[in-house]
């Protein structure tokens, strides 16, 4: 049997493996190679727009033939992760100003291939420092794309050399310049101006080093474009324009990994809140870790807007930083790879979310295995136990701290949730009183609120419980309570701030807590104190309640002897209007029988010698006007006696609890008893021919004249008409007098003293508008003013069954009509309902 070995053939497909699929993005592309060119410590990168054309130009330490032959062209290989990039390399001045040593931002060896994911032709000219050769080769990208089943390394690439002509930026006799055409997208102003915008952020714009510069020119071809927007600038060095976010006055936290130690402060709008030191338990994998957070509440994100010229929202939120360069996609717009809005979803208003943050995690390490990044460059860092630690972090020593102050102190949350007060009332009267701390430059008032201060003292003593915190210093402010009102509060946390003092040997502290606690004793004795006198008081009140009460007894005998007295003079009157009634029914017989005749006769007359329509509302109209005999007037009271009695029984039922169904019946009842208390009253006092109940007249003079009747008869109350004119209808006025009477009846009863009635005509029909000076209707009831005209719906101001309104609205609605209630305060500062009638 033959035996031998076998090995791999790299086919040129590899190509876009490890290009275009994992750089999937043209900023990410750039990104790559001006990393590539700070790696090569280079201190200046100048980046050239041309029409289809790209220029990245470094002044770093270049390429010799055999850095082109072994690294360069070494596929997947990396000098830098490897540790042997510069071990041959000798600085030119220039290159000594630069750091003694740099972190590498890149290791894995494929970053040459961004040139391919932006145009499809690169020219690279590059000359290591102290040489005298510059090397130019050519690479057409699109000969890999030929042929799938030929060898990677059988793609031959044009090269050549020349004299160094110092071609490179700032005149440098070393450098690298990648001329990249035949590019794969387009570019105008905008996209420029957004690279721009991004590569702000690619260095850390945290950091105040300067030592690596990017320039962006653009050329006039792509300025002019007519989609570009002409107020974008884009051309020129790019600064570090989020320094200025350091003149914020905000509340921050600042927590630093230095070898064995983790310190972390607190600033609020500029005072130290408290300052911390822990051993550092992650050292062995995290020795050399900055976090800056920044709370952002709304005070502060206005001032960002004017410093930055750009919405925080809009810039980004928590950046992640590893060797001074951006590991995407952390902190980019709507990017949550912290888990931050994940975790406040459940937490509500206890945690802070992106839109209230804004920051940096700075971290600088040579663990590449640990911190590494996916391939695909924008899906930020493998899984790892690194990666585990850096957010445990993140979360644990800054996040969950900035959040206990901002959501505890300065949001009142943790002292209500907590109870620290008597009472959920009192809480949240002291939590409301710090709602406007969003919009100030201080914390001035946290400094006012005893809820804020017992909670920030809960904070430190939370903190000193833990063996391994060292509280160094701490704001004195906060847990001052000297003078403030302690009634009001628990009296566990005076202990509580005696631990503090304690713990950190703090002797003006414990001066404080004596001072306090002498305080409350005293609010305490004070509340003891008047304990006793309410109990002296309320002995007193029982004495005199019993007192009151045998003078209560004596009264209710005497006004039992008087009202048996009332009782027998009323059955007397009983008496007397019973033999009344007999008469006036008699009476009412007799004018029954003339009106029946008078009927007759009419029946017999011409048609032609009948009262016009005219004549006969006017002859309804006056009929309450008329004087009646003293016989008529005893039986008109009679009748309104019986039939009165029977309403208000009715009022009785409807007000009380029934079903719909019973309610709606009962209602009916009353409609038809109404109707003959104004029939009975009309027939009694005139000779109305009551069988026409429809009769065609002007509505608005009938209104007016019925209103001023009223007038006459109620001189408390005054009635104005306004906008008088001639409209005629079809109508009941029986059913039209009822309405008026329950409106009026109404605004009396809510105390008016004056009325006003226009009239307008809208599409045809007639509007009415009704307006009194009463109390009005109450806001419970305007809320949802359809209430008003349900049955037993009444106003807890007025008095009355709620039966009214329910019977206006029923009573409009029958004549084809509708009423709406329009609001308080309109003409007069009572109610105001608006009536339309056909």
């Amino acid at each position: 049997m033959d035996k031998g070995t076998l090995k791999f053939d790299v086919k040129t497909g590899m190509k876009n493996i490890i290009g275009r699929d994992l750089i999937t993005d043209d900023f990410i592309a750039i990104y790559e190679l001006v990393k590539n060119s700070y790696d090569a410590y280079a201190n200046y990168v100048k980046i050239s727009f041309n029409k289809d054309e790209i220029i990245i130009a470094d002044n770093g330490k270049g390429m010799s033939k055999v850095d082109l032959e072994k690294k360069w062209f070494a596929v997947a290989y990396s000098a830098k992760k490897e540790g042997s990039e510069d071990n041959d390399f000798q600085r030119d001045p220039h290159l000594n100003n630069l750091k003694s040593r740099r972190f590498f931002a890149g290791a894995k060896g494929v970053g040459r291939f961004s040139c391919d994911r932006l145009g499809s032709e690169l020219e690279l000219i590059t000359s290591k420092a102290n040489s005298q050769k510059t090397f130019k080769l050519n690479v057409d990208w699109e000969e890999f794309e030929k042929d799938a089943e030929q060898s990677f390394n059988s793609i031959k690439i044009p090269f050549e050399e020349t004299k160094n002509n110092k071609i490179f930026p700032n005149n440098s006799s070393s450098g690298t310049i990648l001329k990249i055409q035949n590019l794969n997208s387009s570019w105008d102003r905008k996209k420029v101006f957004e690279l721009r915008r991004s590569l702000e952020k690619l260095i850390n714009p945290f950091t105040k080093e300067d030592s690596f510069k990017i320039e962006i020119n653009t050329s006039d071809d792509i300025l002019s474009l007519k989609k570009a927007d002409t107020e974008l600038k884009v051309n020129g060095v790019i600064g570090n324009s989020i320094l200025k976010i350091f003149d914020l006055k905000t509340t921050q936290i600042d927590v630093s990994l230095k070898g064995d130690l983790i310190t972390t402060k607190i600033i609020d709008r500029g005072s130290l809140i408290y300052h911390i030191e822990e051993p550092n338990k992650y050292k062995l994998v995290l020795d050399d870790l900055e976090i800056n957070l920044y709370f952002l509440n709304r005070s502060a994100k206005i001032n960002f807007g004017k410093l930055m010229d750009i919405e925080p929202v809009n810039y980004g939120n928590i950046f992640l930083f590893k060797n001074g360069f951006r590991v995407q996609p952390y902190g980019n717009v709507g990017d949550d790879s912290w888990e931050v809005d994940n975790r406040k979803q459940q937490g509500y208003n206890r945690f802070l979310g992106t839109r209230d943050l804004f920051g940096k995690v700075d971290l600088i390490t040579e663990n590449f295995n640990e911190f590494k990044e996916v391939s695909s460059r924008d899906g930020g860092l493998v899984q790892t136990i690194g990666k585990k630690m850096l957010f445990e972090i993140f979360y644990e020593k800054a996040l969950k701290r900035l959040e206990r102050y901002v959501v505890g102190v300065l949001w009142g949350e943790a002292f209500k949730r907590r109870k620290y007060f008597l009472n959920e009332e009192i809480a949240e009267l002291h939590r409301v009183s710090l709602k406007d701390d969003k919009d100030k430059d201080s914390y001035e008032d946290a400094l006012k609120n005893i809820g804020s201060k017992i909670d920030f003292v809960n904070l430190i003593k939370t903190l000193s419980d833990d063996n391994d915190i060292r509280i160094i210093k701490y704001n004195k402010e906060l847990v001052n309570l000297v003078n403030d009102k302690l009634e009001d509060v628990q009296p566990k946390f005076i202990v509580e701030l005696e631990k503090i003092a304690e713990k950190t040997s703090d002797k003006e502290l414990l001066n404080q807590v004596k001072l306090t606690e002498s305080n409350f004793n005293k609010i305490i004795q004070e509340k003891e104190d008047a304990l006793k006198r309410e109990e002296e008081e309320r002995r007193k009140r029982i004495e005199a309640e019993k007192k009151a009460e045998i003078e209560k007894q004596k009264r209710e005998a005497e006004e039992k002897k008087r009202k048996e007295a009332e009782e027998r003079s009323r059955k007397a009157e009983l008496e007397a209007e019973r033999k009344e009634k007999e008469r006036a029914l008699a009476e009412l017989a007799k004018l029954k029988a003339e009106k029946k005749a008078r009927e007759e006769e009419e029946k017999n007359k011409n048609l032609s010698d009948k009262l016009t329509i005219e004549t006969k509302k006017t002859q309804y109209l006056t009929a309450t006007r008329k004087t009646l005999s003293d016989d008529a007037e005893q039986l008109v009271h009679s009748i309104d006696l019986y039939v009165g009695n029977a309403s208000t029984y009715v009022n009785d039922l409807l007000t009380s609890k029934l079903d719909e169904q019973t309610k709606s019946k009962i209602y009916s009842i009353k409609n038809n008893i109404d109707k003959a208390i104004k029939v009975s009253q009309i027939i009694i006092k005139s000779n109305f021919d009551y069988k026409f109940t429809n009769q065609r007249i002007n509505l608005p003079k009938y209104i007016t004249e019925y209103l001023n009747d009223i007038s006459v008869s109620r001189e408390k109350i005054n009635i104005t008409i306004e906008n008088l004119f001639e409209k005629y209808s079809l109508i009941n006025p029986i059913e039209l007098d009822i309405i008026i009477d329950n409106l009026v009846s109404n605004s009396i009863k809510a105390e008016a003293k004056n009325i006003l009635v226009e009239f307008s005509k809208v599409d045809k029909k007639l509007e009415i508008l009704y307006h009194d000076d009463g109390i009005g209707v109450s806001e419970l009831l305007t809320k949802n003013p359809k209430s008003i005209f349900e049955l037993g719906v009444r106003d807890s101001k007025e008095k009355g069954s709620g039966i009214g309104m329910y019977d206006v609205q029923k009573r409009i609605t029958n004549l084809k009509g509708s009423i709406d209630f329009i609001g308080n305060n309109k003409k007069l500062k009572g109610a105001s309902f608006k009536i339309t009638l056909k």
